[in-house]
Formats: structure tokens, C-alpha cells, sequence
């Protein structure tokens, strides 16, 4: 058992029944807590070195911690129930969320492009010692068991959500352990290291934040079901050897609920109630399997009637 387990069975210890969001909970509580820490100490840091790698770094964490606050709201609002103007729940606010973020970051990256320019041309002599330099490679190794502490839980309940925020954690870990190495040069008198590193670490930000951007609207736009999902639903169709052939899946995701509709196609002699059935046990097979979903399945009778 690792340290990992050993944590997630302390937490539930007592517990009767742990439900999807308490894991959610749990990874957004830690990310945030570690991130509040980590970036008040960087920052402080920062401005008592005149760093502007420290500093960007520590706005880093930053974006870690807002992330880890959509996710706790995600859940949170994922157990709001459906109204009148939203039949299919409120799942898709998170990913409006994200995408305010990560217009935020882009602009605060922008404005620290500048200073770290500005840097290089006309460089500072800062003096960080070495309790800094061992605090960020600290920073890095404690961010990298945040991040498989992210994946570990999102796994546990096939959660994109969590693997999506320890994704951010690992790319902090690369940028404190980038920064530390930099650390090391100033001390050795090559200054403008400092805004180059400041560029580095704003370069990791600028690609999150498109990559959110990316991802965010297409997901807001409506995609195409991965592959994935198609491959689930189709095994479980094929499963049944009174379903003949099936067309027209779609999958419609709302981020905390997802709507199934498919076309299954059965012999034109078989009862009503004989197709009703098999339609019956698609749809408990598949919400089943597929967790938060609503499932519709058309029967297609084909074939000739037998004399």
C-alpha cells in the first residue's frame, strides 16, 4: 500500500459510503491548501530577492489554486438538480469558469513578458540564497506527489476533471525545478538568467492558457464522443445477440451528466414487448457502465415477416 492509499483510507476511515464528489472534494482541498502555501511563500521570496522567476513562478501556483477551485465548484454544482431552463443540469458552469481563468492568465502573462524583457536588457544582481534554491526544488518534489496524488484519485472514479488538475501540478513541478536551476547561475553572477527563466516559466503559462482556451470552447461548442465511450457502448450492444446492427450514437456531455441516444435494429416478427425489453436492458446495461447518464434507445425492426 502506498502513501497515496494510505491517506485516501484514512480519510474514508469510519465512513459508510463515500460518494464521487467526496474525491473530488478531497484532491481540491489538498491542491488547495499546498498551492495557498507554496505561492505565499514563493511571492514573499520573490519580492524579497527581486526575482521575477520566483515571482511568476509564484503566480504559477496561483493558476493551480483557481483551478483547484473550479474543481471543487464542479462538483459542488454537480449535485444541483435540473430546472426549467436547464433539463440537462448545470455541469457545463465549471467549464465557463475555466474559461474566464484562462483569459486572466493570458493578460497577467502578457504584463510579465514585459518585466522579464526588460529584465534581460537591463539585469539586477539579486542574491538568492540557498535556502531559496533548496525551497524550490522542495516546491517541485512536493508539487510532482501532488500531481500523482491527482492522478491516483481521478483514476479511482474515471474522473477528466482531477487528471486534468494534476496535469497543472506537474507542469508547476517543471517550472519550481527550472527556476531552482536558475537560482543556482545568479549565484554565480549570470543575472540575466532571471528573466530568461521568467520567460520560460510565462511561455508554460501562456500554453495553458490556450490549451484551456482550446479545449474549453470546443467542449462549450459540443464535441464528438471519444472513442472510447463509442467502443463501451458498442461492446454492450454487440453483448446482446438478439440486436441485429445499431447506428446513430451520439453522446451529448454536460460535464457532470451525459445523454446517450442510439438506434438499435431488431427482426420486424419480434413482439412489442419482446423489442421494448431489449431496448430495457441497452439502457440499464449502459447506465451501468457509463456513470451519470440518461440513455434512449430507438428500435429499428427489419427484416421479413415469417409466414
Amino acid at each position: 500500500m502506498n502513501i497515496n492509499e494510505l491517506i485516501l483510507k484514512k480519510l474514508i476511515k469510519n465512513k459508510k459510503e463515500v460518494s464521487r464528489e467526496f474525491f473530488g472534494y478531497v484532491e481540491a482541498w489538498v491542491s488547495i491548501l499546498g498551492n495557498i502555501f507554496l505561492f505565499i511563500i514563493k511571492f514573499l521570496f520573490g519580492i524579497a530577492t527581486k526575482s521575477i522567476s520566483i515571482i511568476t513562478e509564484a503566480f504559477h501556483s496561483l493558476s493551480d489554486i483557481l483551478t483547484s477551485i473550479l474543481v471543487l465548484g464542479g462538483f459542488k454544482l454537480s449535485k444541483k438538480p435540473p430546472d426549467e431552463k436547464h433539463p440537462f443540469g448545470h455541469g457545463r458552469i465549471e467549464q465557463i469558469g475555466t474559461l474566464i481563468i484562462a483569459f486572466l492568465l493570458l493578460f497577467a502573462s502578457i504584463n510579465f513578458t514585459k518585466i522579464s524583457i526588460a529584465r534581460i536588457k537591463n539585469p539586477i544582481e539579486i542574491q538568492p540564497s540557498i535556502f531559496i534554491i533548496i525551497f524550490m526544488f522542495f516546491s517541485g518534489f512536493f508539487k510532482e506527489w501532488m500531481t500523482k496524488f491527482s492522478f491516483f484519485l481521478g483514476k479511482k472514479i474515471n474522473s477528466d476533471l482531477l487528471i486534468a488538475d494534476a496535469w497543472h501540478h506537474r507542469l508547476d513541478s517543471f517550472a519550481s525545478f527550472i527556476v531552482g536551476i536558475g537560482l543556482i547561475f545568479i549565484r554565480f553572477g549570470v543575472y540575466k538568467v532571471d528573466g530568461i527563466i521568467g520567460i520560460i516559466v510565462i511561455l508554460l503559462l501562456f500554453w495553458i492558457s490556450f490549451d484551456l482556451i482550446k479545449k474549453t470552447t470546443s467542449s462549450l461548442i459540443g464535441e464528438a464522443p471519444d472513442e472510447k465511450t463509442i467502443g463501451k457502448i458498442k461492446k454492450i450492444i454487440s453483448s446482446n445477440s438478439e440486436i441485429l446492427n445499431s447506428h446513430d450514437i451520439k453522446v451529448h456531455d454536460y460535464g457532470n451528466k451525459k445523454i446517450i441516444s442510439l438506434h438499435i435494429e431488431v427482426e420486424k416478427n419480434l413482439s412489442l414487448k419482446q423489442a421494448h425489453d431489449i431496448a430495457l436492458k441497452i439502457q440499464d446495461k449502459l447506465k451501468e457502465e457509463i456513470k451519470n447518464s440518461e440513455v434512449s434507445v430507438h428500435i429499428d425492426p427489419i427484416g421479413e415477416r415469417d409466414d
